[in-house]
């Protein structure tokens, strides 16, 4: 396998054109007439520009649940990511038991750099927040609680409060959910073993999850599946136990309980929709209107009398619906390639929710042969751009009828398809 080339490299033909048109260029120049034939498309199509390109907020969540949904049990990961022959080969790697031999990308300057960005999750949490267990390391549960309860003079001051907190700390987006034992795990890993798993009980009743995103680096990401890709989700992994502490902390100052998680505990991408931070996608991550799906969440649960956000939508599952790029460039073909999400059950999917269902069994054996998490599907998202006018552009088109033909734009202009040399050269130089 060559591991730094994915299934949708562009065709010569592609190249040429893509070299000759610049992106800044052609939206510069025709961007424009094709937002306004999408308008006019638009018009026909509601009345109403306005209405087509909002984020439209909901009173409840916007994925269809089935009446018979079970909550799920966090066994059901260890088939997949601990004793599979894929999970067993990335863990292997992971920790220097298995040689990496990914080639360019893959090299020492390149694992010293991964090392790094893991060093607070490895020798803080000691890789155990990222595995799912809970309260460990930055992410404990124990803390002193001030016996003097801090009196917000409402719920949307003390919402306010805690999201300048989240963001000063360091979280990219934060947002507000209300308890919903739903998404809670019915058993969870035993933190000496890890399984059997046992009970998941919380020590106090919560009212409330803050549930934090955190962007990945862009530039990293462009690198996919190399281990500096790897290191762009190392990097937040660490970041979000620094933060996590510090509004742990800040919170359990103010008199209230909290219990801060990582991957443990209970889902985090329901949670994320919950609280309006995006929208569920087709690789099965979140997708945010600003970031796409390039970011990695966590959350905590309290006892807060808070203002709870709305989820959202804004047009990304519609658009899931006619792109499939990142199933098309999935190595493992993992990611389903059918046009409507399902009530379809596959290794380590959660039933009971309409969604597109990943193949966890082969996403990991990808992770297992490039000795990293791969992170193909998110490089190629027509929504993973950075935050520039033209880009954002690109995005608002998502919501519109236009949608069926931007994968074919965003595959011209070449977005998603630069070669690991090209990417790697553009991070160490940028």
């Amino acid at each position: 396998m060559d591991l730094g080339k994915e299934k949708t490299e562009s065709t010569e033909q592609e190249k040429a054109i893509s070299k000759k048109i610049s992106r800044r260029g052609f939206l510069k120049t025709s961007v424009g007439m094709g937002v306004g034939a999408a308008g006019a498309a638009l018009i026909g199509y509601d009345g109403s520009i306005a209405n087509a390109a909002e984020v439209v907020q909901h009173d409840s969540f916007p994925v269809e649940i089935s009446s018979d949904y079970k909550r799920y049990n966090q066994a059901g990961i260890v088939p997949i990511m601990l004793t599979s022959p894929g999970g067993q080969k990335y863990f292997g790697k992971r920790m220097g038991m298995m040689p990496q031999e990914g080639g360019e990308g893959w090299g020492p300057l390149e694992e010293a750099f991964d090392n790094a960005c893991w060093a607070i999750e490895d020798d803080v949490n000691h890789s155990k927040a990222t595995a799912g267990i809970q309260k460990q390391g930055l992410f404990s549960w124990e803390g002193k609680v001030d016996p003097e309860v801090y009196k917000f003079e409402s719920p949307e001051a003390a919402t306010a409060a805690i999201k300048k907190a989240a963001t000063y700390f360091g979280a990219s987006k934060v947002g507000i959910a209300p308890y919903d034992d739903r998404w809670v795990y019915t058993e969870v890993f035993n933190p000496d073993t890890v399984a059997p798993t046992i009970p998941n009980e919380f020590p106090f009743t919560p009212t409330h999850v803050i549930v934090m995103a955190f962007e990945m680096d862009y530039d990293g990401y462009q690198t996919a599946p190399t281990l500096i890709q790897t290191a762009s989700s190392a990097n937040i992994y660490s970041n979000m136990g620094v933060t996590s502490i510090k509004l742990a902390k800040f919170i359990r100052n103010l008199g209230y309980k909290v219990i801060p998680c990582c991957n443990d505990t209970a889902l985090s991408v329901p949670l994320a929709v919950q609280a309006g931070l995006g929208e569920l996608s087709r690789i099965g991550i979140l997708i945010t209107p600003e970031f796409g799906p390039r970011v990695r969440l966590c959350k905590m649960y309290v006892d807060m009398p808070l203002a709870i956000d709305k989820p959202i939508t804004f047009g990304a599952m519609e658009f899931c619906k006619t792109c499939m790029k990142c199933a098309d460039a999935c190595p493992s073909q993992a990611i389903s390639n059918d046009k409507e999400p399902s009530y379809k059950v596959l290794p380590a999917t959660n039933p009971g929710v309409k969604k597109w269902a990943a193949d966890g069994l082969k996403c990991v054996t990808q992770w297992g042969e490039v000795g990293g998490d791969c992170g193909i599907c998110i490089k190629v998202c027509p929504y993973n751009k950075k935050q520039e006018w033209h880009h954002d552009l690109a995005k608002f088109a998502t919501r519109t009828p236009a949608r069926p033909v931007l994968r074919f734009f965003d595959d011209l202009f070449g977005y998603g398809k630069i070669t690991v040399s090209d990417a790697l050269k553009k991070f160490w130089n940028k």
